[in-house]
């Protein structure tokens, strides 16, 4: 920081382990029969290793993804402190002027107030040789600068010179601080002008500050800033000709850089700077090695657990096979599978309550294709899709999964709904993929209520509101993968209305024609009920045992402001 008397230079200064795997035999009375116990089936040896296979597959995934992001977060925290630092090394360097102003403006005031010259010289006498190498004093007679006075050594710039000329008239323009910059191949000056008009006498006073000629300033290792790479230009444009002090062994500088340009007098100086060394340290730059280390370690770790438990279980699935609970086994598995592939967490909204729920069919074990979700979209907005994949196994859970992540995906891009759609759909070919899906997707705005709507095949929604409860009328369009031009419907919500957005194995029932149990769902959502509630009674009325034959998805927005 500058001082009252001297100024620097412009220098930037729970389960028990075994011992050992059990070998399992179950024989039916050998003795009776008179032979040999037939032997037990021998595992399948890609079977035992799929587990550990996809652990480690997994594990190599998930610590990837934890080290890049590692490494990302810490890029990004890295340039904010960069650039943090660019900044205050910038307003340090801003305030060099006000110092010469301040110098120079208080000799030249003297000056043009007395008409008496030779008081210059005392004025600023305390500035020469530091900071200024020369200082002239020029009277402007007539709009031309006449020489008066000169101490310390001679300036660079030689009277009548056009650059000596230009910086003179900028600050008897201005009335403020001009600022130029002389170079030559042996010798580096900026140069200060100041302009002062009293008593219709106007005086300029020139000063000359010396910097390194051969543009190479070290910085001391004690100082603030003694682990950084800089480069300081004057002007704007970061070329070699405008370059007056780095320590850089090399131009441009790269890295983590951070920029700043400092308005200095009447020009601007731009500052470039990164860190030599990690300014967040080292155990922050070399986190993501020791993710990836970690993670390496406990993937190993996992994929040798999961093949010792690998080798049980197909132990376990032998005898699971003779008791016949491999059925409910797998059933499990499917609904895991099912609900896993269902979004864990939806957002909240003081003006939106929602509600969900999942219910698995009856008809096999395989995965079903129903999906749900909804993601808050910028501009106060939600947007939510329901749909069905036909058919079922894992296949259609693939394309449920993708269809659904496809869909939030083209949302976030900020497309309307009938965009959305058509875009996934043109992501489905019937005849490659084996499936076609419906689809329903909305988006709400949270501050109006209005709710804009495009159908793809799926049946309607049901508005419970203002004391009735109907289906929301709009065009329905073809199921995604065998058509591409859908419309939108908008509505408004009033407060305390409910939509319900629900798949067919809600209504649809082989005995019973589709319209009638749309209506039987009208008469059951009851107006006025809370959106957990009225989820609740349409469930136990439409599905009263708990499940349907096919999968169920519901979900319910609740206008509440």
């Amino acid at each position: 920081m500058p001082t009252e008397e001297a100024i620097p230079a412009v220098v930037i200064g729970s389960v028990p382990a075994a011992t050992k795997d059990a070998q399992v035999t179950v024989a039916f009375g050998p003795e009776a029969f008179g032979s040999e116990p037939a032997p037990a089936p021998r595992p399948d040896r890609w079977r035992l290793h799929r587990l550990s296979i996809a652990v480690l597959l997994i594990g190599l995934l998930v610590t990837a993804a934890l080290a890049v992001a590692s490494r990302l977060n810490y890029v990004h925290n890295e340039q904010r402190q960069v650039d943090t630092q660019a900044q205050l090394t910038a307003a340090a360097l801003a305030v060099a002027p006000v110092d010469v102003q301040r110098r120079l403006g208080r000799a030249t005031t003297l000056v043009s107030a007395t008409g008496d010259v030779g008081l210059f010289a005392g004025a600023v006498k305390a500035s020469v040789p530091t900071p200024f190498t020369s200082v002239a004093l020029y009277r402007v007679v007539n709009g031309a600068p006449q020489r008066t006075d000169t101490l310390g050594q001679p300036t660079l710039l030689q009277p009548g010179s056009t650059q000596l000329d230009d910086v003179l008239k900028r600050a008897t323009a201005s009335g403020s601080l001009a600022l130029t910059r002389v170079a030559t191949p042996t010798a580096q000056r900026l140069g200060y002008a100041m302009s002062v008009t009293s008593r219709s006498r106007t005086y300029v006073s020139y000063a000359e500050q010396v910097l390194p000629a051969d543009r190479r300033q070290e910085i001391s290792p004690g100082s603030p800033l003694g682990d950084m790479t800089f480069a300081l230009y004057f002007g704007k444009e970061q070329t070699a000709s405008a370059l007056m002090e780095t320590n850089a062994r090399t131009l441009p500088i790269s890295g983590s850089v951070g920029q700043a340009t400092v308005p200095f007098g009447d020009q601007a100086l731009t500052l470039v700077m990164t860190p030599r060394t990690p300014l967040l340290g080292v155990f922050a730059a070399s986190m993501s090695w020791l993710i990836a280390a970690a993670g390496l370690l406990l993937t190993g770790t996992m994929a040798l657990l999961a093949e010792r438990l690998a080798r049980r279980r197909a132990v376990a699935e032998q005898l699971a096979a003779v008791t016949g609970e491999l059925y409910r086994t797998q059933r499990g598995v499917a609904e895991t599978l099912q609900t896993a592939l269902l979004p864990d967490v939806l957002p909240t909204s003081p003006t939106l309550a929602v509600a969900t729920r999942y219910l698995t069919g009856t008809e096999g074990i395989e995965v079903g294709g129903d999906w749900y979700d909804l993601i808050s979209l910028p501009g106060n907005r939600m947007f939510f899709t329901i749909g069905d994949v036909s058919g079922r196994g894992l296949s259609a859970a693939t394309m449920m999964s993708r269809l659904r992540h496809s869909i939030t995906a083209y949302a976030v891009e900020g497309n309307d709904t009938a965009t959305v759609l058509a875009k996934v759909s043109g992501l489905i070919d019937l005849g490659r993929d084996g499936h076609f899906a419906t689809a329903l997707c909305g988006i709400v705005d949270l501050s109006t209520g209005k709710v804009v709507l495009s159908n793809a095949g799926h049946p309607p929604l049901v508005l419970v509101a203002d004391g009735r409860t109907e289906p929301v009328a709009g065009p329905v369009g073809p199921p995604l993968g065998v058509g591409s031009h859908y419309e939108m419907t908008a509505i408004r919500l009033t407060p305390g209305s409910t939509l319900l957005a629900y798949t067919d194995g809600l209504i649809e029932r082989r005995d019973v024609p589709i319209d009638e149990r749309i209506a039987y769902l009208c008469r059951v959502a009851r107006p006025g009920t809370n959106v957990e509630n009225l989820l609740a009674t349409v469930l136990a009325a439409l599905v009263p045992h708990g499940a349907s034959e096919d999968d169920t998805a519901i979900l319910g927005l609740q206008w509440i402001r």
